[in-house]
């Protein structure tokens, strides 16, 4: 009698226990194989069932739905239609729009190359690898300079110069310019005679000038070329009291060499403070000639 493989027992006796040994399979083979057209058979009963199942949720979904609709209509009817007016009085909320730009120009092409101003976010949107990366060099090194709050920060690419700052104003020139104090009373003519406070900087935040190291404040009359011409160009725009900052470009900025102050190709800042406007009347004795300003 051969041994019950399934069940793991075998006959009775030396004889069953040695034949178990020899005609153990490596499976139980027990459970009888389906025919293949068993399998086909019913195959399409498990679709069937396979659909159902996918059926189920729509279906269990819109009677959670009708459920709802059911509560719902239990509900006072004017606490329904206070919900209502409430949902239909609730404005819909806002696709993110992009920080709007300041108006007026922002690109101005002189002989010295491209100056051109832009936001933060217009320039980290625009950036290639390579701007980001000189950005972050400039604004540390500003930092190191312990360069003033707002400074403006500076991307250059060849002769070409992005400024980037906040609240900064382009004029047809291409002179830069931000205001902290509007001032009072009118802006200065030509022949006038302008007294200010004046700090100078460089592109790394660096001061290389100041009137108030010096302990006085500068002064000069305007049409006499005794100034920067962006600087004074900044200055015609302010009202006595005013504070400014002022970027030169290269195009209005200062003669450079090695015996001035002024690096070749470099923007200049410069935060100025409108002290006084003076009227100027040239007065004539004999043959000699001054001019009083008061």
């Amino acid at each position: 009698m051969m041994p019950s493989l399934c069940s793991g027992r075998a006959a009775a006796g030396p004889a069953g226990l040695a034949q178990a040994r020899v005609a153990r399979p490596a499976r139980c083979q027990c459970r009888p194989r389906r025919s293949a057209a068993v399998v086909a058979a019913a195959a399409p009963g498990r679709r069937a069932l396979l659909a159902g199942v996918l059926l189920a949720g729509p279906l269990l979904g819109g009677r959670r739905g009708a459920r709802a609709e059911e509560d719902g209509a239990g509900a006072p009817p004017a606490e329904a239609a206070a919900t209502a007016a409430e949902e239909a009085a609730a404005p819909a909320a806002p696709a993110a729009a992009p920080a709007a730009a300041p108006a007026g120009i922002r690109e101005k092409a002189t002989p010295e190359g491209k100056i051109r101003l832009t936001t933060d976010e217009e320039a980290t949107a625009s950036m290639t690898p390579t701007d980001r990366q000189v950005f972050a060099l400039n604004r540390r090194v500003q930092a190191q300079n312990r360069a003033p709050v707002d400074f403006p920060g500076f991307i250059r690419e060849g002769f070409d110069i992005t400024v980037v700052g906040q609240g900064y104003a382009m004029d047809a020139d291409g002179l830069i310019y931000k205001d902290f104090v509007s001032g009072d009373g009118d802006t200065p003519s030509e022949g006038q005679q302008v007294v200010f406070d004046y700090t100078a900087y460089n592109e790394s935040g660096a001061i290389i000038d100041s009137s108030y190291r010096k302990g006085r404040p500068g002064e000069t009359r305007l049409g006499i070329q005794g100034l920067i011409p962006g600087f004074e160009l900044g200055i015609r725009g302010m009202r006595p009291g005013g504070k400014r900052r002022i970027v030169v470009p290269p195009a209005l900025g200062p003669p450079v060499g090695p015996s001035t102050f002024f690096s070749a190709k470099q923007c200049e800042v410069f935060d100025v403070e409108l002290r006084r406007v003076l009227s100027c009347e040239r007065r004539q004795m004999l043959m000699f000639s001054d001019v009083v300003c008061e």
